[in-house]
């Protein structure tokens, strides 16, 4: 409810800790985007062509799903089709199995089913690899970003939070990362189970790309045996080439001068010591394709510049919003079935445009958040 929602905002800012952290962040943030896009001065074109890719694809997405399929099946590949975030767990859960430790890299489809949480109600072991989601997963918390998960969490609030686990000095940065990489090495070894998230899919070649700008995605997809990706539909795109590209726009615009790893997987190795025996991929629905109001949303690539230019954001980062938060997270919220949520969250929009102004997509946010502030769709 509206009231609910005032009052995480009050509670959030009054946290003068949690808003210093936050404002430090985005600004930070949004210095490096604009330092990588001066960089890579070729990343505004590619997103031109990118969406209007999309825009193709997404007359018929089923169709797509369709067409990838064809290429992606073969010997240890196993691909399913979910309607909603519920099936798409229960399929999981049934590839996973109980009693079993799962390393997870980062996956916004796996936060937005809420899927680290059924697994553990299950009895499973599950620790999320990426440091920012470690971090939120140790204050059962939520992201309060799509790229950086714990875009608001200072330094020391960081160090206090990962203390009790690691229990080792933590005088850094750097230090916290190595007893975070040394506490996970243990688990990548012993995990029976991967799951990561995917950048894009291409059609002509059956892959799955991401990118990862941490070591961790590398681990979470070759040391266990069963191998489990999860992403959502509007992923599909024609061509390796033009799903590398997508990846790339979307690392720009996040403010990465650079990709750390870009991951291509076409199935599982015939040698089995060399990587998992099962790859089983989930492609999720989950309201994207029966909402046509608000279709344009699907051209998000997840970028989270909107996000971080947003004022309301920078001063009270997750508070606004359940899984997906601020600007374009308001249409996503209303698309993955908590049309509710997004009305209640669409009142504290200010209408400034500035999300639309940096949006490589060039989605028009504001008059998105307006129809469901007006109910029209």
């Amino acid at each position: 409810m509206f009231q609910d929602v005032h009052k995480k905002i009050i509670i959030s800012l009054k946290d003068e800790d949690l808003r210093n952290g936050s404002r430090e962040a985005t600004r930070e943030e949004m210095k490096n985007r604009l330092d990588a896009i001066k960089r890579h001065p070729y990343a505004e074109d590619w997103a031109k062509e990118i969406k209007e890719i999309k825009r193709k694809l997404l007359l018929d997405p089923i169709k797509s799903f369709e067409d990838f399929k064809k290429s992606f099946e073969g010997e240890g590949k196993y691909i399913y089709f979910a309607k909603d975030g519920e099936e798409a767990k229960k399929i999981i859960l049934k590839i996973i199995g109980k009693k079993s430790t799962v390393v997870k890299s980062k996956s916004l489809v796996g936060e937005e089913i809420e899927l680290r949480q059924f697994l553990e109600m299950n009895g499973i072991n599950v620790y999320e690899t990426d440091l920012g989601e470690f971090l939120v997963q140790l204050v059962n918390g939520k992201p309060a970003h799509m790229v950086t998960p714990a875009v608001n969490m200072t330094e020391g609030r960081a160090r206090n939070v990962l203390y009790p686990v690691i229990k080792e000095r933590m005088d850094d940065v750097v230090s916290m990362v190595l007893g975070v990489r040394g506490f996970m090495r243990e688990k990548f070894l012993s995990a029976d189970v991967g799951i990561t998230g995917a950048n894009a899919l291409s059609i002509d070649t059956g892959s799955i790309v991401f990118i990862t700008n941490e070591g961790n995605g590398a681990l979470s997809s070759t040391l266990p045996e069963k191998l489990v990706v999860i992403t959502s539909i509007e992923k599909i795109y024609p061509s390796l080439k033009d799903a590398i590209k997508a990846s790339i726009v979307q690392t720009v615009y996040a403010g990465f001068k650079n990709t750390t790893y870009i991951h291509i997987i076409n199935g599982v190795p015939k040698e089995p010591k060399n990587g998992p025996k099962e790859l089983h991929l989930i492609i999720v629905d989950n309201g994207r394709i029966g909402d046509i109001s608000l279709k344009e949303t699907l051209y998000c690539i997840k970028c989270g510049s909107c996000q971080l230019s947003c004022p309301i954001f920078r001063e009270v980062d997750g508070a606004w919003g359940e899984i997906y938060t601020a600007a374009i997270g308001i249409p996503w919220t209303a698309i993955t079935g908590k049309i509710s949520v997004a009305r209640d969250l669409s009142y504290f929009c200010l209408q400034c445009g500035r999300c639309k102004e940096v949006c490589p997509m060039k989605i028009d946010i504001p008059n998105l958040i307006l129809k469901i502030k007006r109910e029209r769709f």
